[in-house]
């Protein structure tokens, strides 16, 4: 069955409408039913109060004498009423002196009533009235009423007021859908503009305003983010063909030094940072617009997303989800930029420490995972402190990161010596890659697995390459599918003092270890 908020919008105000009528004939029918109810019901207390005192004030000297025709002669002036269906009359020691029933079936006159009784049950109304003649009791009168007529007055009601329901609903309806078109009218002619520029990606539609209240306010907003979005679109556009043409002028000009070897590899080495602190600058820029576009979005959800159906509620989040990944990628993108950038400022470093601290780290944001870490106790470097924990931190993290499906995860971080050089590695037993797809292992936004299995950006290990080429070393990977993968890299082939001087760029070094 469909759910009510799976309704079109024009729907779910007709059925409001009639609800809230429906809801108010309901209580005041009921109300009104009660109300009659509860008169009627006092009205047979009071009627009755009277006659039965007139009765026993009539059956006074009767009583007296024992005259049981006169009493009988009395109640059959009270059977005249028609809802009495039983009276009695008793002497002072309740001995029944008269009595009439309106039929055989009804139940006799009790043995011994309670004096003063006045009550209702389910069926009958009961009241009893002393016979008091010179202050002196001297007999009792019992009445007993029937309330089927109270019963079928209040089933009359009843029909009446279902009735008249019937009538009002019938009538609230067709109120209620031309009423409806008025609000959902202008949100339906917002969600077919939504639909278009989703569809089209043309932010220039606009929302036509049909009036000045609260979904106007709406549409101008709506309106305004469009306007908004596009005016960035259009400056993203701008930037990009910008950076599109810097770059083919870089290149052109690499090529041109590559082919008649005009500049100094100094001269390269200063192409190369201007152009990383072009890619850099542009990044920036590009977070402003898209911070915009998330924070317009944002508050279009939170002051207006009672107002939206569940397709325009989608097309935001989709907006937000893209310019928030957008976001992610830049910042990476960014962080690239700063370590291609970053002076080098060599140090000696305990890894063992530094490996440690950061396994640390990943156990103090996911506690409940339980992974066999080794650590090589006593490793040491020559190396920049901050761009190496930045290395680590990717490699000992993705391999954190690619053991989150394994029944027994186990990490490993050692070195060894081969060949006069000190060899790092980190080692685990995840998911691991394809080795035909290694080359692109160490490229920037390449991955080699599916981003609903593992989250990531692709740009980790391309920032761990560069900062291995930073510290004059090589970095490789061997894996099996599914079995685990093993990174290894070194540092400082060259002389230490010569760190400062080299170039980020670089090609790995694809040799097993």
């Amino acid at each position: 069955m469909l759910s009510i908020k799976g309704l079109p919008i024009r729907q779910k105000l007709s059925l409001m409408i009639m609800a809230a009528v429906l809801f108010a004939v309901v209580v005041l029918t009921t109300v009104f039913i009660a109300y009659e109810f509860y008169n009627q019901k006092q009205g047979i207390v009071s009627e009755f109060t009277t006659t039965s005192k007139i009765i026993a004030n009539q059956s006074q000297a009767a009583i007296t004498f024992g005259d049981t025709a006169t009493l009988t002669e009395n109640l059959d002036g009270l059977m005249l009423h028609r809802d009495v269906i039983a009276s009695c009359v008793y002497d002072a020691n309740f001995k029944l002196l008269a009595s009439l029933m309106r039929n055989k079936t009804v139940q006799p006159c009790p043995k011994a009533p309670a004096l003063n009784l006045s009550l209702f049950d389910t069926q009958h109304y009961v009241r009893t009235e002393p016979i008091i003649v010179d202050n002196d009791f001297q007999g009792l009168l019992y009445i007993r009423v029937s309330l089927d007529n109270l019963y079928q007055q209040q089933t009359d009601y009843l029909i009446a007021m279902l009735a008249l329901a019937v009538l009002i609903s019938v009538a609230v309806y067709y109120l209620s859908s031309a009423l409806q078109t008025i609000i959902s009218t202008p949100l339906l002619e917002l969600q077919h503009t939504a639909s278009q520029v989703s569809k089209t990606q043309d932010y220039s539609l606009q929302a036509r305003k049909n009036s000045t209240d609260e979904i106007g306010d709406l549409v101008d907003a709506f309106n305004s983010m469009l306007a908004t979005i596009k005016a960035q679109n259009d400056k993203i556009k701008e930037d990009a063909e910008l950076l599109e043409q810097k770059i083919a002028d870089r290149t052109r000009e690499l090529a041109d030094v590559n082919n008649y070897l005009a500049i100094s590899n100094k001269e390269l080495d200063v192409a190369n940072k201007e152009l990383e602190a072009f890619s850099y600058s542009v990044s920036h820029d590009l977070r402003s617009p898209l911070r915009a576009i998330d924070g317009f979005t944002k508050a279009l959800l939170e002051d207006y997303g009672d107002e939206l159906d569940q397709v325009a509620h989608s097309y935001m989040k989709r907006t937000r989800d893209a310019s928030q990944k957008m976001g992610d990628l830049i910042n990476t993108l960014l962080q690239l930029s700063r370590v291609s950038r970053k002076d080098l400022v060599p140090v000696k470093i305990n890894i063992s420490t530094l490996c440690q601290n950061i396994v640390d780290e990943l156990k103090s944001r996911q506690p409940d995972r339980h992974i066999e870490v080794e650590i090589d106790p006593v490793m040491t470097v020559y190396a920049d402190a901050k761009l190496l924990e930045v290395a680590l931190d990717n490699l000992i993290g993705n391999a954190w990161k690619y053991t989150g499906y394994e029944a027994r995860p186990r990490i490993e971080i050692g070195s060894y010596q081969q060949q006069g050089k000190t060899v790092y590695y980190v080692k685990d037993n995840g998911a691991g890659f394809d080795k035909r797809y290694a080359k692109d292992l160490f490229s920037a936004f390449k991955r080699l697995h599916a981003t609903d299995q593992f989250e990531g950006t692709g740009i980790g290990l391309a920032t761990v390459s560069r900062i291995i080429h930073r510290h004059h070393g090589h970095i490789w990977a061997t894996s099996t599918l599914n079995e685990g993968a093993s990174f290894y890299f070194t540092l400082n082939e060259s002389s230490p003092e010569d760190i400062e001087s080299d170039a980020f760029y670089g090609h790995t070094h694809n040799a097993e270890a």
